[in-house]
């Protein structure tokens, strides 16, 4: 008697469950009518939320940075701004509140550089003619670093910092898919892709390099895992992801990111499988010669990766870069002065069609620095000591980068192979930076420069805590 009085609770009470669970569906459905079509996402982001807890908000709130504060609605942006840090502040002082004692310190090497940035950025900006134009460039970068900082301190586990990258990989995804409507839309074929007039297309962040960071970073993440599994059947989702992230990046033809991407997975086969490295050594040769020698083909990779187009002028910005520097070596222009400085070293008529194109570049990036390389950037904007700060970032990145990869060289192959895929990505974004100024430090873009910080903190977490700690840590989770 006993037991059935217990099954009929049980069943009462799951009766109860799926009545509530309907009475809170049928809700949006009684206020949406004929649009419920647009509250389903809705209904399904909350259902997720309240199954999954934090960490998918942290993906809801990474995703959103990434894609709804771009052109998609200058409007959306501020919201999407104030919710989302609210949100992350909100986490972060739920684990550590108002205990300073707690917060996780970063490396002494990389507080060095924050004092010897925000020192020159200083210095500089009250030697030069426009010392005003510091306080956006200024606010923007406190910005990143604090919410970079946030995102580090709220990483507990390897869960959490894969969690980061799968969130990157859906940034990669939404990015790619929307460049492919873009393309279908725009009245041309796949085949233009190899003729010489074929477009760039980059759909909601339409600054085409800062689009492709995100494949930047998700070709050495995605091929450290492939390395690490084993079974065929455990990569066909890694082996999808390379390739639609490739078709992203065939359509935004980016020749840094091209470069960063060959750099990055040259260095993960040096480090991991030393064979392979020299396979895609020799296959970048072969390939190299047989389109240098072989006619056809050489047409065809210069058009490909516009080779026509040299330098696409950044030979001429460099030379103004140059001239700037030539005039204002030891403070440079000031950070936040270029756009008040350029058009006084402009190496065209402001009628023809560089020109045209120089001054178009100047109004979408708002009058931020076009140097298109990061230590020129620093060396026009703060002078000489503003180079040298440029050279101290890469240096305390690879000393930790180094250090964290020897440290976890004995570890379990699963966490090593991701700090090794970790690692390549930020050098990556090193590399493609002599040809760019996006994603170190550009203004203190989110869209940007924050997916170099994600890794920077993710190796400074496994840089900081005790190798026993972590495997524990690890086997926990």
């Amino acid at each position: 008697m006993n037991k059935l009085i217990k099954i009929f609770d049980a069943d009462f009470q799951d009766l109860q469950s799926l009545f509530f669970i309907s009475l809170l569906l049928s809700i949006p459905a009684i206020l949406l009518g004929e649009y419920l079509i647009i509250g389903i996402p809705l209904i399904v982001l909350l259902m997720l939320t309240l199954s999954l807890g934090e960490r998918f908000i942290i993906i809801i709130i990474i995703v959103s940075l990434f894609t709804l504060v771009g052109e998609v609605s200058r409007t959306l942006r501020p919201i999407v701004y104030v919710v989302d840090f609210s949100l992350l502040g909100y986490f972060f002082l739920k684990k550590y509140g108002l205990n300073f004692g707690a917060y996780p310190q970063i490396p002494k090497s990389l507080q060095l550089f924050l004092i010897l940035y925000f020192t020159v950025m200083i210095v500089s900006s009250v030697m030069s003619n426009y010392p005003a134009a510091v306080i956006n460039v200024l606010g923007r970068q406190i910005a990143l670093f604090v919410i970079a900082y946030v995102f580090f301190s709220l990483i507990s586990s390897i869960k959490d910092l894969k969690l980061y990258f799968n969130s990157i990989y859906i940034v990669a995804f939404i990015l790619v898919s929307s460049s492919l409507i873009a393309f279908s839309n725009g009245d041309v074929s796949l085949l233009d892709i190899f003729s010489p007039n074929r477009p760039r297309v980059s759909a909601i962040i339409t600054n085409i390099e800062a689009s492709t960071n995100f494949y930047v970073v998700s070709f050495p993440l995605l091929i450290c895992t492939l390395l690490n599994k084993k079974n065929f059947s455990d990569k066909k989702l890694e082996y999808f992801l390379l390739i639609f992230f490739g078709i992203g990046l065939i359509l935004t033809m980016s020749r840094s990111a091209i470069i960063g991407i060959t750099f990055s997975t040259a260095m993960i086969f040096f480090i991991l499988v030393r064979k392979r490295f020299y396979q895609l050594l020799f296959g970048i040769i072969t390939i190299g010669m047989m389109f240098l020698l072989l006619q056809p083909l050489n047409e065809l990779l210069s058009t490909f990766l516009r080779i026509e187009s040299g330098m696409s002028a950044r030979d001429y910005i460099w030379q103004m870069s140059i001239d700037m520097i030539s005039d204002h070596f030891i403070f440079g222009v000031g950070p936040g002065a270029y756009q008040y400085e350029m058009f006084n070293y402009f190496p065209y008529m402001l009628d023809d069609w560089w020109g045209r194109l120089f001054i178009y570049f100047y109004e979408v990036t708002g009058g931020a620095n076009l140097s298109h390389n990061f230590f020129l950037t620093f060396f026009t904007d703060m002078g000489i000591l503003g180079l040298l700060t440029a050279v101290f970032l890469p240096i305390v990145y690879l000393r930790i980068g180094i250090k964290t990869l020897r440290k976890y060289k004995a570890d379990l192959p699963e966490r090593y192979y991701f700090i090794v895929g970790l690692f390549a990505a930020g050098c990556s974004i090193i590399i493609r930076n002599l040809l760019n100024s996006i994603g170190l430090l550009y203004v203190g873009g989110i869209q940007t420069d924050l997916p170099f910080w994600l890794i920077f903190g993710s190796l400074i977490y496994f840089y900081r805590i005790p190798l026993k700690s972590s495997v524990t840590t690890a086997l926990n989770n």
